[in-house]
């Protein structure tokens, strides 16, 4: 039996400041980044406002290579 040698190199996380819109609501802890946010700026979890605020986060890969 054959097994590949799985990449033993972790991909690094690179963590950068993200403009997020978090729940304005003190008992509610829900956000979302602000390229996945809606229009219309109301928390999906209980209802109340989202007010923008910024986060260290870790960079989501938006550009992908895609086989040929």
């Amino acid at each position: 039996m054959y097994f590949a040698k799985r990449n033993s190199e972790e991909p690094e996380i690179v963590i950068e400041n993200t403009v997020v819109y978090a729940c304005e609501s003190a008992s509610c802890n829900g956000w979302m980044r602000k390229d996945f946010a809606s229009e219309n700026y109301v928390c999906p979890m209980c209802g109340s406002q989202l007010i923008e605020e910024v986060r260290e986060l870790p960079k989501i890969q938006t550009d992908f290579t895609s086989f040929k």
